[in-house]
Parts: C-alpha cells; sequence; structure tokens
C-alpha cells in the first residue's frame, strides 16, 4: 500500500515539477549597430515549458531595454512596443527573430563591437530574473549558426 502510495505521488509531481522550472535561454545575440549608432537589437529563443510570460528586459550596457515587436501594415513594416509582456506559444517556446518580436537596447553606453559580450536580465512573471549573456555579431551572421 505504502509503495502504490509513493508511486502515485510521485507521479504527480514529477508534471508540477516540470511545470515549475525556469526558462532557459539559447542563442542569444545583440546585431551590432553601426559605430554611431545608440540602439542595438537583441534576438533570442526562450524554451518556457511553464508558460511563465516574459514582462521585460535590462542590461548594463544600454539606458533601457524595450520589447518590440515588427509587423507589416498596409505594405508597411512597423514597429510596436510590448507593453504587456509576451507569453509561451503553445510548445513553450518564445522567439525574438529579425523581423519580428525583439529587444531594442536603447541609449547604448559603449560602442558595441562583433564578439563582445552583454549579460542581459529577462524579467518573468513567476520565475522572476533569468540572466543570460548575448554575443554581439555583424549583421548577416546569425544566419550562420
Amino acid at each position: 500500500m505504502r509503495a502504490l502510495a509513493l508511486i502515485l505521488a510521485l507521479a504527480f509531481a514529477v508534471p508540477a515539477a516540470a511545470q515549475t522550472s525556469a526558462p532557459i535561454v539559447e542563442d542569444a545575440w545583440v546585431m551590432a549597430p553601426m559605430p554611431s549608432a545608440t540602439e542595438a537589437a537583441v534576438y533570442l529563443s526562450i524554451r518556457n515549458a511553464s508558460g511563465d510570460r516574459l514582462l521585460g528586459a535590462s542590461c548594463d550596457c544600454a539606458t533601457r531595454a524595450d520589447m518590440h515587436d515588427m509587423r507589416l501594415v498596409d505594405g508597411v513594416m512597423q514597429m510596436r512596443p510590448m507593453r504587456y509582456g509576451l507569453a509561451a506559444d503553445e510548445n513553450g517556446a518564445l522567439s525574438f527573430r529579425a523581423g519580428g518580436a525583439h529587444i531594442m537596447l536603447v541609449g547604448l553606453a559603449d560602442r558595441l563591437r562583433p564578439g563582445d559580450r552583454v549579460r542581459l536580465r529577462l524579467t518573468f512573471e513567476d520565475a522572476g530574473v533569468v540572466e543570460a549573456d548575448a554575443v554581439v555579431r555583424r549583421p548577416g551572421a546569425h544566419q550562420h549558426h
């Protein structure tokens, strides 16, 4: 009887543990800005099994980090801020890609060069702050990774 109770307890505990796992940031990179630019775009993927909502981002290399979405409206590409965060899709994934959602680093403190690394802090509704390093890449270089 105790063995059955233990098996049942584990069967219900494992899915609960899987749902509360912290989001995992993958392939985070910054598009190297032009030398005089004060902004740079960040792209990354997040595996987020718990469906936790990404609320915002920050980085020491910039005054602020804003989440934006790009959309084609009447033949014109428009960038709009995402004020209410972003939830994972049905597969538990968040994707920030060129031509779509991205994080814009605004007010860069120093020039970012290919090969540099910046530390991102992503704030989630439930998980809190998750840190990740992003490498600075030349425009177009991300297609080879």
